[in-house]
């Protein structure tokens, strides 16, 4: 006959398995701060999780120490560190972030141009010179330097022109290259490159520091729109 092992003997086995592979818990916090934003929409980031928007209580576990990272689109991120360690400062029971504009941002705006290759149509009989003449004047009215200016081939780049904003960490970057896209019917591409690098004063000749930014600056707002208009007329 076989032996019959009890059934607790079973649970314990089980019970020590299952804790040798479990998760150790951390220890209970030591300290709480109740942190809220200033907009009500902010995003609070807690050791790089979100944790929710306005208003959280971040939990400082003990001899530890805890990033809080606050963030909105359009606005300046601010960061936190908070500690329970011996010799450090003990964290606030509660901390006010109020979020600073992001200047890059309201001096810009959204923009489905940014980036991307737009047709300009010409008005049909009027001459290929006449439409050069007329894209080379209305960018020379938003950009000081051509780099590239080709009549022949129909090809011109602008220099690189752009502004640093120092309390947003940015620079922004902007030039229009515009291009032949056809003879007959008469037509150009006209591109306007936005890009940032997320760093105040970064050289605009240094490419790799740079992306692409998929806004423009407000100066070029509308730029597009008037180039067609004084090429289709």
């Amino acid at each position: 006959m076989k032996k019959l092992f009890p059934l607790n003997f079973f649970c314990l086995s089980f019970l020590l398995f299952a804790t040798s592979f479990s998760t150790p818990v951390p220890p209970p916090g030591g300290e709480k701060v109740n942190v809220t934003s200033d907009p009500q929409t902010a995003r609070i980031y807690v050791n790089g999780v979100l944790t929710g928007t306005g208003a959280v209580v971040v939990t400082v576990g003990k001899n530890d120490c805890v990033r809080v990272e606050v963030k909105q689109e359009g606005y300046i991120m601010e960061v936190r560190t908070y500690c329970d360690k011996k010799g450090m400062t003990k964290p606030p029971n509660s901390d006010y972030v109020q979020l600073q504009a992001d200047e890059s941002y309201t001096s810009s705006v959204q923009s489905d141009v940014a980036n991307n290759e737009i047709l300009l149509s010409v008005k049909k009989g009027k001459p290929r010179e006449e439409a050069w003449k007329t894209i080379v004047q209305t960018v020379l009215s938003k950009f000081d330097v051509l780099e590239n200016n080709d009549e022949k081939t129909g090809y011109l780049r602008t220099a690189w022109v752009g502004v640093s904003f120092a309390k947003s960490n940015n620079t922004i970057r902007t030039r229009a290259i515009i291009k032949l896209s056809s003879e007959d019917p008469l037509a150009f591409k006209i591109k306007l490159v936005s890009e940032e690098s997320g760093r105040a004063g970064t050289a605009f000749s240094s490419d790799e520091q740079y992306r692409a930014f998929g806004r423009i600056l407000k100066k070029y707002d509308g730029f597009i729109d008037e180039l067609n208009t004084k090429l289709a007329n």
